[in-house]
């Protein structure tokens, strides 16, 4: 049966190659949803995912005729994404320095000014009832790079041999981006212990009042 699935997608894929255009619909609505998911998890907002989507799938069309089946097309197309992603939030990432180094440059007497995705105000969090949305926001804060290595390790719990495959890298490297993403992470979160910690006890609070 899988089998039949291999090579019925193999030959969807040799069939779209040559231009057709029914053959990469199918595709694309084949990958959609896992494309989607990819970048809803990395850019952390719907309009962003759908326009890192749309690129995904436009940078596909384009390239398509260079897969040459030395990896499986999963593979290919998945690291097709990774990539189009980590472009995209680089991007994103100048975009948002720039703006927030001109906003400075405007006020003279702001000491201190944050990105867009700067970790939210106390009342924000404690309005949350997971605790999984605080890792979220911290989340916001890593590089791309690293905010790719703890997505696919951390969240789609895929093995150090598939994202090394994934990322063209050695398995011992993918071993230290992983230590330094979760080290990352670890810091942000120390530094904003506080906000945590008001959570946390807010949350102590309610519980014992019920």
């Amino acid at each position: 049966m899988i089998q039949d699935e291999t090579a019925e997608l193999e030959q969807l894929v040799t069939t779209a190659q040559t231009g057709d255009v029914e053959a990469f619909e199918q595709l694309v609505h084949l990958y959609e949803k896992r494309v989607y998911q990819l970048a809803y998890r990395m850019a952390a907002n719907p309009d962003d995912a759908l326009e890192m989507t749309q690129e995904i799938f436009l940078k596909l069309y384009r390239s398509l005729d260079t897969f040459r089946g030395e990896s499986t097309f999963n593979t290919w197309l998945y690291r097709l994404a990774t990539n189009a992603c980590l472009d995209f939030l680089r991007k994103r990432q100048r975009v948002e320095k720039a703006s927030a180094f001109s906003l400075n440059q405007l006020d003279m007497f702001e000491k201190e000014t944050e990105p867009k995705d700067a970790a939210p105000l106390p009342q924000d969090l404690l309005e949350r009832s997971d605790l999984q949305s605080l890792v979220q926001e911290a989340l916001k804060l890593l590089s791309p790079e690293h905010k790719l290595i703890l997505i696919l390790c951390d969240i789609e719990n895929k093995s150090y041999d598939e994202i090394a495959v994934l990322l063209q890298c050695q398995l011992g490297t993918v071993k230290s981006r992983i230590f330094r993403a979760r080290s990352a992470l670890k810091q942000i979160v120390i530094s904003r212990a506080e906000l945590f910690e008001d959570y946390l006890r807010h949350t102590d609070q309610k519980g014992g009042s019920e």
